[in-house]
């Protein structure tokens, strides 16, 4: 595997914030869900399921950046 960025933790990071701003949206949705919107029960339900598969998606990649960092160091992402 070769990398063009020079940065062996910098793909890592990337996938964070993407997996973090999805978390976020996710959330977002939830939070400004109407109760009295139609489906509102249904809604919710999906929404709640989508919050904790990418939070756990972000913490398995949170992980990885941070096993990332311990053998490479955090200024690896900083190029």
């Amino acid at each position: 595997m070769h990398k063009q960025k020079g940065s062996p933790c910098e793909e890592l990071l990337q996938q964070w914030s993407v997996r973090r701003e999805l978390a976020n949206y996710y959330m977002t949705a939830l939070l400004r869900l109407s109760p009295d919107a139609p489906d509102a029960l249904r809604r919710r339900q999906e929404l709640s399921k989508k919050v904790f598969e990418a939070q756990l998606s972000l913490k398995h990649v949170d992980d990885q950046l941070q096993s990332c960092y311990q053998e490479f160091g955090p200024e690896s992402s900083h190029i």
